[in-house]
């Protein structure tokens, strides 16, 4: 493709992923950009764990975020978008900055874990950690949140 410009969308697993890797190939098709799905490891919150058990730690989530990335990268295929998989190490936040000035992301789809709501004060963690990133970036980030669950819910697949 000509375009130079990413979508990004970062994957962390849990509810809100299906639906933000959705958003996330449906805005890739629409506006003709590359779609890169990015997932970070973050170990620094395991600070009183075993100094052993980290590199098994950091071992299992790069499994983790490389299976999950799998899945986002098949559902894009699925859709005929060509995408990219990344996986970074470090600060959440800060890795997220890096990556979408190095790719000149245009947009930047995050997934509101479920159970928050969107309040017109924009106060809950999601939307300060999306207007903190915006605001140091440029780059607009857009929150995606999964659909509210009903009792008719069922798990999803693990390969859907």
């Amino acid at each position: 493709r000509l375009s130079m410009k990413h979508i990004v969308c970062a994957t962390r697993g849990g509810a809100g992923s299906r639906a933000v890797q959705e958003r996330a190939i449906g805005y890739a098709h629409q506006r003709d950009l590359k779609l890169a799905f990015l997932f970070v490891i973050d170990i620094s919150s395991l600070e009183d764990a075993d100094e052993k058990l980290r590199p098994a730690i950091r071992d299992e989530m790069a499994w983790l975020g490389l299976t999950l990335l799998g899945i986002a990268q098949q559902r894009a295929q699925s859709a005929g978008i060509d995408s990219e998989i990344v996986i970074r190490e470090g600060p959440v936040r800060d890795e997220i900055c890096s990556f979408i000035e190095e790719c000149s992301a245009e947009l930047l789809l995050l997934g509101a874990p479920r159970g928050t709501t969107e309040t017109i004060f924009g106060d809950d963690l999601v939307e300060q950690f999306a207007a903190s990133v915006e605001k140091d970036t440029g780059v607009t980030v857009e929150i995606v949140r999964p659909r509210p669950s009903s009792s008719q819910d069922t798990p999803e697949p693990a390969d859907a």
